[in-house]
């Protein structure tokens, strides 16, 4: 069972095609998560490398897309998440919902509730960068 951490929410002026396209791609994470050093893309998924110290300096993402939703699990890290990004088309802007959920255990081997204020910063500041990827990447191709 997983417990929800944390959501955050933003607007961006693009399409959801658009946000899915960035985010279906954890390579992009170059561009919009600043702690990211390596994404090498594997056959099931991609490994994730941070140049500064991190809660998961390395762990393994899978990404799943459906409908209005891309999801990342990652595993091997410290810390197993499952990130849900959520997406709503508002006339002709996208909102953003991201939902960090954890493993029930997850509180026995660390400080969940001292973390997920942390947690909740450092994310929310990178779905500003990827609002702002996003918006870039529209403006390209406009």
């Amino acid at each position: 069972m997983n417990t929800k951490l944390f959501t955050n929410v933003v607007m961006v002026n693009s399409s959801a095609d658009m946000v899915k396209k960035v985010l279906a791609n954890p390579q992009q994470m170059l561009q919009w998560v600043p702690e990211v050093s390596t994404v090498a893309k594997g056959d099931a998924g991609f490994t994730i490398k941070r140049n500064k110290t991190a809660l998961n300096q390395s762990e393994f993402i899978q990404v799943e897309s459906n409908n209005n939703q891309i999801i990342y699990t990652s595993t091997q890290g410290r810390l197993e998440y499952q990130l849900i990004f959520s997406l709503s088309e508002e006339n002709k802007s996208t909102v953003i919902q991201e939902e960090l959920y954890i493993p029930d255990t997850a509180g026995k081997h660390l400080p969940v509730q001292l973390l997920a204020p942390i947690a909740k910063h450092a994310f929310h500041t990178n779905l500003v960068n990827l609002a702002s990827l996003v918006e870039m990447l529209t403006a390209t191709e406009a």
